[in-house]
């Protein structure tokens, strides 16, 4: 008993020991936060469909806005020969769209057209409407004749800051009323001018570009080969 009790005291000291050893703490791996990914909603918006446009129908026979003039009761047999070509060549074009820029065949802006037309009586005209307003011999309303331009303010001009923004050609004068072919946004057509509240309000010059004599007798291209011309 003597023997054992030394080793029954040195295992008590030994558990009394261990027990007052502190244990250290065990450490977790950090607990990640769940975040829940939502989505975006995904409930359909109404779709905005573009607009079609769909392009005016060529017209038959030639386009008088506010008139009721028909091909029919034009007779061009007292025109000269460059004059009628000219008029059958923007005849020609009628119905055709209008596209700034644009100088043919397929589509027109206004000075686009007159320069195509010109050319083929052997004319080279300026590109713009405001260049070719600086050709020819101004004349009045009383003299205005087929083949004459016409020259106009555009939509945004001031009454004080008229500028030369669109072009059209007289296509016949008859009785006082004045028919006018041109490119506009309803594409080639002709109009009735002196009954057009917007063309008469936006006026600013009539000329004459296709050369005369003192007679009055249209100069064929040719005989001015060698002259001096602004044309």
């Amino acid at each position: 008993m003597k023997k054992l009790l030394p080793i029954i005291i040195s295992v008590a000291s030994i558990a009394t020991a261990g027990a007052q050893v502190k244990k250290k703490p065990v450490k977790h791996a950090p607990v990640k936060k769940h975040t829940a990914y939502h989505k975006k909603s995904t409930a359909h918006k109404p779709v905005a469909h573009k607009k079609v446009v769909v392009p005016p129908t060529p017209p038959d026979s030639l386009y008088f806005p506010n008139s009721d003039i028909t091909l029919n009761t034009y007779d061009t047999s007292g025109l000269k020969g460059n004059i009628k070509q000219l008029l059958a060549v923007l005849e020609s074009e009628l119905g055709k769209p209008y596209i700034r820029g644009a100088i043919g065949p397929f589509a027109f802006d206004c000075s686009g057209l007159m320069k195509f037309g010109f050319s083929f009586i052997g004319m080279t005209l300026p590109r713009t409407a405001a260049d070719m307003s600086t050709l020819g011999n101004l004349i009045t309303p009383s003299d205005w004749s087929p083949g004459d331009l016409l020259f106009f303010a555009g939509r945004r001009n001031s009454k004080t800051n008229k500028r030369v923004a669109h072009v059209g050609l007289v296509y016949k004068v008859d009785n006082g009323k004045v028919l006018m072919i041109h490119s506009s946004n309803q594409g080639v057509n002709i109009v009735d001018v002196t009954n057009s509240e917007y063309y008469k309000k936006r006026l600013i010059a009539a000329k004459r570009v296709i050369p005369v004599d003192s007679a009055n007798q249209v100069i064929p291209p040719t005989a001015l080969e060698g002259t001096s011309s602004d044309y």
